[in-house]
């Protein structure tokens, strides 16, 4: 199978015309009951499981009833009364970019649309256009592209427009892994660690840092999905950014490992397929257990917000399995959540990109 990323809309926008700013996401459930229902969405869509069509139902059902108890108790442990706070987080977000191109000068209305679970993009749709909306700039909230995520996220947003028989204008930005603003919070986060941890004497050659991604089929990226590749830059670049701000380089380069070469690895495999690795829990393992290191920073470069998959598969799983094999020092670095510098480069680079307004940030950084 062969993945060619499309060619979204990409119109220039017209600055004087009330615009919906349409942040788009996985969801995830909003309680309990919420999880089984948000799961058979997840697990209907074949991009998400890539088995031949008449598989894909009934693997996912499958899927879904063997682990539904299991997710259930995730998301209660979560402390976001039994669902996900990626909502909440998305939701905020969106209002905090639409103030920054206000003062931009550009009249924009926040809206979230969810791939699986409430807000649907039907409805986050029809709400932007009771808003007298008359055009969209689309954002993602993955910061790399891959079909299984942006992909059906805007297949949805298609099918939901011509469901509601309405073609406003609209910019899609199609993926940002290489924005200025996300890659100095990626090695901004992760350098203040290791210089905590040299000013505390911390030997480098038992201190490392592993990048972590959300994983993806290997079919994809042997088919050509760009998800991996982009992953990758974004991982070179944020190293490199961060050897920038470490004052004490040659601490950073004695590392056990992520000092001169940086280190990724891939979490959250779903289903039988084989999936890109190496896996963080097994790479972050290993570190420990046959290097001798004591002192791990972990830093998640493809979640734009907390949720069950850097509370409670980094902070809870694997840092529990990581102290007991005997680390001492465990650090996983925020997501983007409100990020000042993450969120005005991004909205310079909807107000230049989407409406041809000039700004004053870094320029985008050039692709590895």
């Amino acid at each position: 199978m062969r993945f060619a990323p499309p060619l979204y809309p990409a119109c220039r926008l017209d600055p004087g015309l009330p615009t919906g700013l349409l942040l788009l996401g996985m969801g995830g459930p909003d309680g309990q009951d919420a999880v089984e229902p948000f799961l058979t969405n997840l697990f209907a869509d074949p991009l998400v499981l890539p088995v031949p069509r008449w598989l894909s139902r009934p693997l996912g059902r499958l899927i879904v009833r063997r682990r539904v108890d299991e997710v259930r108790a995730r998301y209660r442990d979560l402390g976001h009364g039994g669902g996900s706070p990626q909502l909440d987080w998305t939701r905020r977000q969106a209002i905090h970019l639409a103030s920054l191109l206000g003062e931009r000068g550009l009249a924009v209305q926040p809206g979230v649309a969810m791939r699986y679970w409430h807000p649907f993009t039907g409805d986050a749709l029809a709400d932007l256009r009771r808003q007298d909306v008359r055009q969209l700039a689309v954002v993602p909230t993955y910061p790399q592209f891959s079909v299984a995520t942006t992909g059906t996220s805007l297949a949805e947003l298609e099918r939901a427009l011509r469901e509601l028989r309405w073609a406003p204008p609209r910019h899609v930005m199609r993926e940002w892994p290489l924005l200025p603003g996300y890659v100095d919070h990626l090695a901004g986060r992760a350098a203040a660690v290791l210089a905590g941890w040299r000013a505390a004497g911390k030997d480098p050659a038992r201190t490392a840092l592993v990048y972590t991604a959300h994983s993806l089929p290997e079919r994809f990226a042997r088919g050509g999905d760009p998800y991996a590749r982009q992953t990758r830059a974004t991982v070179r670049a944020a190293h490199r950014r961060l050897c920038e701000l470490v004052a004490d380089r040659s601490y950073v380069e004695a590392l056990a490992a992520g000092g001169a070469e940086p280190v990724l690895a891939f979490q959250s495999k779903v289903g039988p397929v084989r999936w890109l690795g190496p896996a963080t829990v097994r790479t972050c393992l290993d570190l420990v257990t046959r290097r001798g290191v004591r002192h791990l920073v972990v830093v998640p470069v493809s979640f734009s917000c907390e949720h069950i998959e850097t509370i409670d598969e980094l902070d809870r799983e694997l840092g529990a399995a990581l102290r007991d094999a005997g680390l001492v020092d465990f650090a996983r670095t925020p997501a983007l959540n409100l990020e000042p510098g993450w969120l005005d480069s991004l909205a310079d680079r909807v107000a230049s990109r989407a409406f041809g307004v000039a700004s004053a940030g870094r320029q985008e950084i050039p692709h590895a």
